[in-house]
């Protein structure tokens, strides 16, 4: 995980994001103003009653009375719809970031681990929307309250300015140093759950292999010991903030005092007024009060921080792919000294994959497992880059094409393909209403497949057989009618029949197919990939 930036920068980088952060900014400026003259108003109308009456007991206090309501209702409204104004322009702002992280995701893979991404994109992004909702009204009453009570003191009493400017003053070094304490501490609380949520999903996943060879107890007291840690981590966070809170309380008791006891003196003097007084000392714990506020929600925001943070990597980082359009019918797909490593592996000699794959075929890539055929379709679906190699598309070079574009027209079938959704129908359409039904029953007709739409499948489609799964998935790919068709092991966990059947269907559509497989398949070309392709011996 990268540096976690300052609130201000971190705040800089939303806006140049999201174009809703600015409004969720400026809803808090206004409502800050506001509120804060809303506070003078208050101060001052309920200092010059107070004076009024210890003059005497009878003077007239309508007018006074009248203003000092007035500032009331505008200072609730303004803090009571300060919230949830700032909360409503924030919810767009979280699913316009979550979607953006999804599709980064789906496009160029998890970002760390798929539990991390899973981590980052509900609870990160949840808490961003907090942040914004929540810290950042905070964090610009903090710095615009202040200011313009500083102001009126000095305009009304330059002594207690002074004070109380002192002490402001001295605030940033407190700030600056629990500070830096306090982001280091929420980093690495963040980088544990992070870490605690990819084990937690590895373990869950591995559950079963482990318990069969008698190994489930040592992870779950590894399990333990991150979460020992997290806890550990946690508990140094709460003593940062319980310290931030206790050195900003005794510095604002302090000022405030001080004014108090200047105050008195100069009262008993002559040299001040009453009211002007009794105002200075109703605003001089206002000075300091968003301050504290901000310190507190700022820990409580330590979580969206780190992850707004980690998430702004992944999005300003530079889109692969260019704004060239894809094409809009069946393309010939070419690939030049292409590169099938994994992990950033190099070749050490030997040659790479070079071919072409014409407008509308089919052609079938084979070859052992672990000899990049997965990792060929990959490359071809813009899910990975081409390394030193390049992919052509009816001449143009793919990453020269808007990716965006080009995934449009791509439909990729993995080996373990995911199937979301409640009902047959759910699984297919997607979301997409537009795939009519009969179009799907005279799909899963052709490859063997006969379920009741409406039929439910349970989480994950469950209740399906492995090879009912396969050929549901393929039915979902080919109902969209793409213009280019990618299907690694199409036929895996089938049967004979329901495996001819696979491939006849495959072989009556026109789009552009390739399908990757170690078994024969009915292709109208054949790409062989061997050991030597693959590891370079």
């Amino acid at each position: 995980m990268g540096r976690v930036d300052r609130p201000s920068a971190l705040l800089t980088r939303l806006r140049a994001t999201s174009p809703l952060v600015g409004r969720a900014v400026m809803a808090a400026v206004v409502t800050s103003l506001v509120g804060t003259a809303a506070l003078i108003v208050q101060a001052t109308s309920l200092a010059a009653m107070l004076a009024s009456l210890f003059h005497d007991a009878h003077a007239p206090l309508a007018h006074e009375m009248t203003i000092f309501v007035a500032a009331s209702v505008v200072r609730a409204l303004t803090s009571g719809l300060a919230e949830p104004l700032t909360s409503r322009i924030a919810a767009p702002v979280r699913r316009d970031l979550r979607r953006r992280a999804i599709v980064l995701a789906l496009r160029d893979g998890p970002f760390e681990s798929v539990d991390a991404t899973v981590q980052l994109c509900t609870r990160g992004i949840d808490a961003i929307e907090s942040y914004l909702a929540k810290y950042v009204p905070a964090l610009i009453l903090a710095a615009l309250a202040p200011c313009v009570l500083l102001v009126w003191l000095a305009m009304n009493d330059l002594w207690s300015a002074v004070i109380v400017t002192v002490g402001v003053a001295l605030l940033p070094v407190f700030m600056v140093l629990l500070g830096l304490e306090a982001k280091d501490k929420m980093q690495q609380r963040w980088r544990e759950q992070q870490r605690l949520a990819g084990y937690f999903g590895d373990v869950v996943r591995g559950m079963t292999v482990l318990k069969s060879y008698n190994r489930s107890l040592d992870v779950v007291a590894n399990l333990n010991e991150v979460e020992g840690s997290l806890r550990r981590t946690t508990m140094s966070t709460l003593r940062v903030a319980f310290m931030s809170s206790f050195a900003l309380e005794l510095l604002s008791s302090l000022a405030t005092a001080l004014v108090a006891l200047v105050l008195g003196l100069r009262l008993l003097n002559g040299s001040l007024g009453l009211n002007v007084a009794l105002a200075v000392l109703l605003l001089t714990p206002e000075v300091f009060l968003p301050l504290r506020r901000s310190a507190a929600q700022y820990h409580a925001s330590s979580d969206a921080i780190a992850a707004a943070t980690d998430l702004l990597v992944e999005i300003e980082r530079p889109v692969r792919g260019g704004t060239l359009a894809a094409p809009d019918v069946a393309p010939t797909i070419e690939v030049r000294d292409l590169d099938l490593t994994r992990d950033g592996r190099r070749v050490v000699a030997g040659p790479r994959l070079s071919g072409t794959f014409p407008a509308g075929s089919l052609t079938t890539v084979v070859g052992p497992s672990g000899s990049g055929k997965s990792t060929l379709l990959r490359i071809v679906a813009g899910l990975r880059a081409s390394g030193s190699g390049v992919v052509l598309v009816d001449g143009v070079d793919l990453s020269t094409m808007s990716l965006d574009q080009w995934q449009r027209c791509v439909v990729w079938l993995p080996q373990d393909p995911s199937l979301p959704g409640e009902s047959v129908r759910d699984v297919i359409q997607m979301g997409d209403t537009a795939i009519d039904d009969e179009v799907i029953i005279e799909t899963m007709r052709r490859v063997g497949l006969s379920l009741d739409l409406d039929r439910q499948l349970g989480e994950g489609s469950k209740e399906l057989s492995a090879g009912q799964r396969r050929r549901l998935a393929l039915v979902r790919a080919i109902v969209r009618r793409p213009l280019v068709l990618l299907l690694d092991e199409p036929t895996a966990h089938l049967d004979d029949a329901s495996a001819a059947l696979v491939e006849r269907a495959v072989s009556e559509l026109t789009m552009t197919r390739i399908v990757a497989t170690h078994r024969p398949f009915a292709g109208e070309h054949t790409v062989t990939l061997s050991d030597e392709v693959r590891h370079g011996r």
